[in-house]
């Protein structure tokens, strides 16, 4: 069976973005995994030391990690199980999905710094916020508090995009989801299971829809 190594804090939430890429990937190609919760502090246990991120994926006597080509990998060795890209153009937009959610993740980091931390099992903390108030320049608290209201504005003004997009597709990769799907997803699944202001609510009417339908094909149901 597939071993994933996914981020996760207490009461096992789970709130990397691209473990939730990777976990969403295996569902859909419908492949037998086990989850393992595995804390910032943890994650240089993993097969020796070998890996410095999560996801990690151990199949056999492989594992890798990186999300991306963690999903490449589970295309090419599972190719009877359901594409992941449907076709190569479906790769080729997946990799620009991937660019564009990626650059939501400094507005979530700005509004949920402090929430992410207190999701934090207790062996993580001081390292998240040395590192983090290490980078920001100011503790936590005051990024959250600070930056909330303007992050909130440009994450939101950036899935405009995706909200006008969605008028005339129900998924991001077609009639049903696929990798691009999942890359967003991830993103807000983020932020979702983390923000203690943040809510499903707060997202425009396609982008709620779609997340709601996405959630319910694949029984995802730890956000709020």
């Amino acid at each position: 069976m597939i071993k994933l190594y996914e981020l996760a804090g207490k009461n096992n939430v789970i709130f990397s973005p691209y473990c939730w890429r990777v976990r969403l990937a295996l569902l859909h190609k419908e492949l037998d995994f086990l989850s393992v919760k595995t804390a910032f502090t943890d994650i240089q246990k993993i097969s020796d030391s070998k890996f410095k991120t999560v996801p990690v994926i151990q199949d056999g006597n492989m594992s890798m990690n990186d999300s991306f080509k963690i999903i490449e990998y589970l295309e090419a060795n599972y190719p009877d199980k359901p594409s992941l890209f449907s076709s190569n153009e479906g790769r080729v937009l997946s990799t620009f999905i991937e660019a564009w959610a990626n650059s939501l993740h400094s507005d979530i980091a700005r509004m949920a710094i402090a929430d992410i931390h207190s999701h934090l099992e207790d062996q993580d903390k001081a390292y998240f916020r040395k590192t983090r108030e290490s980078f920001f320049g100011k503790k936590l608290e005051d990024v959250q508090q600070e930056n909330y209201d303007t992050a909130k504005e440009s994450f939101l003004s950036k899935l405009s995009v995706l909200e006008k997009y969605l008028t005339k597709t129900e998924f991001i990769g077609g009639p049903t989801p696929l990798y691009p799907d999942f890359i967003v997803f991830g993103s807000l699944q983020w932020l979702l299971t983390t923000s203690h202001a943040f809510k499903v609510t707060d997202l425009s009417n396609n982008c709620k829809n779609w997340f709601l339908k996405t959630s319910q094909i694949y029984n995802i149901e730890n956000w709020k």
